[in-house]
């Protein structure tokens, strides 16, 4: 079974917007599926009030709201109180470092990568010096950008409270083996696990409970929603973690990890993506009782099939391109690297490089995307970084056929 390209195109309306132009900067943030606008724009129009009250606009605001949360716990297989709904994956990890950080000791140590975006990176380390604890980096190949379990392990010990890592780079795009990796963390350790999911969920939506993590993030507006992040915390743990509500609410798990008032009409929306995916699924496996983490399952093998498809030529061209450092794996064939691909021209500049795609119709980007050290580690300027041609399952053949057009004339 092949995914239907134009049946998940037809569920995105911005794609029609500009006839010729190929959108490949998803991992900036991806267009927005036909379910959750409609969802925004119903919530907007008819139950834009304080929600939970008894009245009808408001009870159906709150009923709305509750749907998204229930819909989303489904499909990670987590409890709903392990579910906190907050404005960006930074504002999430930044709350939690606040409550992950209240407990840290002298002589406690944590791990951290520099193959991260730095919402998974500097809330951590700049907790830690607070504090006056350790902190251990787990360092990439300086050549290629991967990350090598074998290091990690050394690095454990009985003093590691916490690892920090992501499913998948946004610069390097190849995912870490999260449930293996886990697994040696806890086998080795006493330690707990957070994992960004940021440049990783827009490709799957994983079951968390077999991935058995303590903590887990992602921004839905780059999985096809609202600007808003899902963020998982272990119930297991919560008990060691300080509450970061109001006083009053503390001990409530809707409010212990997102001290801001919910943005009601986007949390609401976010049952939008759901909705898409469940349309998605019934179209290629029609109408089943799978349950919703097994319809995410699924999909990830027709989605992965066809992004491996999308990734294969252009990882093949820029790896043998004599004048681009390719950052990352070279192929797909390991069904471990995302069609996120970045790379430096080596005769001219990113930003150039860039603007000629531009130019061209081709929507990409430049830069070091906020993972600053990791591009710096990496030998390469920061502020010109890196371009990065990232692609999702809405992207087409003939998306890639343009892209390898305009690179080639570009590079040369």
């Amino acid at each position: 079974m092949k995914l239907d390209i134009d049946f998940v195109r037809a569920q995105f309306s911005q794609l029609n917007d500009e006839p010729g132009f190929v959108f490949a900067s998803n991992a900036g943030g991806s267009y927005v599926c036909n379910q959750v606008n409609n969802l925004m724009e119903h919530y907007n129009r008819h139950t834009r009030v304080q929600p939970y009250s008894r009245f009808a606009s408001s009870h159906e605001a709150g009923e709305a709201m509750d749907r998204a949360k229930q819909l989303w716990s489904e499909a990670l297989n987590i409890d709903l109180s392990e579910l906190t709904i907050g404005p960006s994956t930074s504002i999430n990890t930044y709350v939690m470092a606040q409550a992950i950080g209240a407990g840290w000791k002298a002589g406690d140590e944590i791990i951290v990568t520099n193959q991260d975006h730095e919402a998974n990176s500097g809330v951590w380390r700049r907790k830690a010096e607070e504090k006056g604890i350790t902190i251990r980096q787990w360092t990439v190949d300086p050549e290629t950008g991967l990350l090598d379990i074998v290091q990690l392990q050394t690095l454990l010990n009985e003093k590691t409270r916490w690892v920090f890592f992501t499913h998948c780079s946004n610069i390097v795009g190849t995912a870490n083996p999260v449930a293996e990796i886990t697994r040696l963390v806890k086998a080795n350790s006493s330690a707990k696990v957070f994992v960004d999911a940021v440049a990783y969920a827009p490709h799957h939506i994983s079951d968390l409970k077999a991935l058995g993590v303590d903590g887990y993030a992602f921004s839905l507006y780059k999985v096809f929603g609202p600007h808003q992040s899902l963020l998982y915390v272990n119930r297991e743990v919560t008990g060691d973690l300080a509450s970061q509500a109001h006083y009053f609410n503390a001990g409530n798990p809707g409010y212990d990890y997102n001290p801001a008032g919910p943005q009601h009409a986007q949390v609401a929306a976010c049952a939008g993506v759901i909705d898409y995916f469940n349309l998605l699924h019934t179209h290629h496996f029609g109408d089943s009782s799978t349950d919703t983490a097994g319809k995410m399952n699924d999909l990830h093998g027709l989605i992965q099939a066809h992004e491996n498809q999308l990734g294969a030529p252009i990882l093949d061209f820029l790896s043998n391109h004599a004048d681009v450092q390719l950052i990352g794996k070279t192929n797909t064939r390991d069904n471990d690297r995302a069609p996120t691909i970045a790379f430096k021209p080596l005769r001219q500049s990113s930003e150039s490089l860039v603007h000629s795609l531009q130019d061209k119709g081709i929507g990409t980007e430049n830069g070091n995307f906020y993972a600053h050290r990791l591009i710096t580690d990496l030998g390469i300027d920061p502020v010109d970084g890196v371009v990065r041609l990232s692609l999702v399952h809405y992207n087409q053949q003939a998306d890639v056929d343009r892209i390898l057009t305009e690179l080639d004339r570009a590079l040369n």
